[in-house]
C-alpha cells in the first residue's frame, strides 16, 4: 500500500484537467469542469502532503500540463476555438489555469505537511 497510493495519485494527476475544462467550457459553455478540476487537485495535493508523495505531485503536474498543452495545440487551427477564449488565447488560458492550480496545490500541500508533522509529533509524545 505504501507504493500503490503514490502511484494512484500520480495516475490521477496525469489527466489533462485544464484541457478538459476548457474544452467543456467551449463546447457547452459550462464551467463545471473548472470546479471539478480544482476539487480533484486540492484533494490530491492534500493526500500528497499527508503521505509525502512529492514526486507524484510534481511529475503528475508536469504530465498533466504537457498533455493539456498538446491537446490544446491540436485545436489551434480552429478559429472558433481561439476566438472563444478572448481576451486571452487558449494557450495563455492553459498556462494561467495551470499556474493558478499549481499555486492552490502548493498551499494545500503545505497545510497537509504541517498537519502530518503535528500528528506525528503528537503521536510520539503520547507513546
Amino acid at each position: 500500500m505504501r507504493r500503490i497510493l503514490p502511484f494512484i495519485i500520480f495516475t490521477i494527476y496525469c489527466i489533462p484537467y485544464v484541457y478538459l475544462s476548457i474544452r467543456k467550457d467551449f463546447e457547452d459553455d459550462s464551467r463545471v469542469n473548472y470546479v471539478i478540476m480544482a476539487m480533484v487537485t486540492v484533494v490530491l495535493s492534500y493526500l500528497s502532503g499527508l503521505i509525502r508523495a512529492d514526486l507524484s505531485l510534481i511529475l503528475g503536474n508536469i504530465i498533466s500540463f504537457s498533455t493539456s498543452y498538446f491537446y490544446n495545440a491540436l485545436r489551434l487551427p480552429d478559429s472558433k476555438w481561439e476566438k472563444y477564449f478572448s481576451p486571452f488565447n487558449s494557450v495563455e488560458q492553459v498556462v494561467l489555469i495551470s499556474l493558478a492550480a499549481l499555486v492552490l496545490q502548493v498551499i494545500i500541500y503545505t497545510l497537509a505537511r504541517k498537519r502530518a508533522k503535528r500528528y506525528i509529533r503528537n503521536t510520539m509524545v503520547s507513546e
